[in-house]
């Protein structure tokens, strides 16, 4: 890859009232089963490109919203539409995490770990051969199996 181009990636809401541009590629992506992510998508889990802090700039700030959801993550999303457009960590100050599904164009591509393991849906399996990591920071490896449970109570 040539770095005097590098990659630009458009990071939009649904109505596009907010727009960012990412010029560097993200540092990784991952699949995170956290109870907040899994709550906040709708869906078993979230998968998140981490893109440098110092990459990414932001239009149309007017509708942009926030919202602290812990002592360390803020949330952000498009007042107009509601959509979830990145998030900050102050443990992680030079990273901005921005869900997949606000991304233009080709996919990255596929995640490359999963986090939280141990906070999955208990319907889901995890059967890809990614890392995984769990425990209850989320961070800690596990050994990658295929790991389902199904939900039995009523």
């Amino acid at each position: 890859m040539d770095s005097s181009n590098p990659p630009t990636f458009a990071i939009r809401c649904y109505c596009v009232a907010v727009s960012l541009t990412a010029a560097a590629a993200p540092r990784s992506v991952v699949n995170c089963h956290c109870g907040q992510c899994r709550r906040l998508s709708g869906a078993a889990f979230t998968t998140w490109a981490s893109f440098p802090r110092s990459a990414i700039a932001t239009t149309g700030d007017e509708p942009l919203h926030s919202f602290q959801v812990t002592p360390n993550v803020t949330r952000y999303f498009c007042r107009v539409c509601g959509s979830h457009v990145f998030s900050a960590d102050v443990r992680l100050p030079t990273i901005l995490g921005v869900p997949m599904g606000a991304l233009e164009g080709e996919p990255l591509g596929p995640p490359s770990a999963h986090y939280f393991i141990d906070h999955k849906a208990p319907w889901q399996a995890v059967c890809d051969g990614l890392p995984q990591f769990g425990g209850e920071s989320g961070m800690t490896p596990s050994a990658a199996s295929c790991t389902s449970q199904r939900n039995t109570e009523g």
